[in-house]
Parts: structure tokens; C-alpha cells; sequence
């Protein structure tokens, strides 16, 4: 589909909506959460949701630095509660 976008479900395009704010798709599943976001009115608030919390995080982040100890405690928490990056 060189020009066209595969049409994907709402829990397709949630799945891929941090990988896609951090442009780790690929092209083509860039442009297939793109064009979701495009036309679902039910996703878009999660994306600038998404959005408005990445660039409170930035924000945050320029003035503070969480120390390495917390950092690692906070992964490792994560992991035990089945947090998992995925990355397709």
C-alpha cells in the first residue's frame, strides 16, 4: 500500500501511541496511527493527553533530576507490576 495507510483498530493505535509520540514505528506504522488519529474521535484525546504529560515531563525534567537509586527503583517496580516495552 505505497500510498495509503492500513486502516487499524482503536486498541491497535493506543498500543502504538507512545512508540509513535517517540517516532520508534516504523513508516508505515507511523502513517497507520496517523491516519487512525486523523479520523477517530474517540483516540485523539488520548493522544494530546499523551502529549500535554510528555511535555510536563520535559518541562519537569529541564529543572530536576530524580537521583540513579530512584530511577532504578522506579524500573524495577515497574517490571515486578508487568510493565513491558513493546516495541513492534
Amino acid at each position: 500500500m505505497p500510498d495509503e495507510a492500513r486502516d487499524i483498530d482503536c486498541l491497535t493505535a493506543l498500543r502504538r501511541l507512545w512508540e509513535f509520540l517517540d517516532e520508534e514505528l516504523t513508516d508505515e506504522r507511523m502513517e497507520e496511527v496517523r491516519h487512525h488519529l486523523a479520523i477517530c474521535e474517540d483516540c485523539l484525546p488520548h493522544h494530546d493527553f499523551a502529549c500535554r504529560f510528555l511535555a510536563a515531563l520535559r518541562h519537569v525534567r529541564e529543572s530536576q533530576t530524580a537521583p540513579v537509586t530512584l530511577r532504578t527503583r522506579l524500573m524495577v517496580r515497574l517490571s515486578e507490576v508487568g510493565f513491558v516495552r513493546n516495541r513492534e
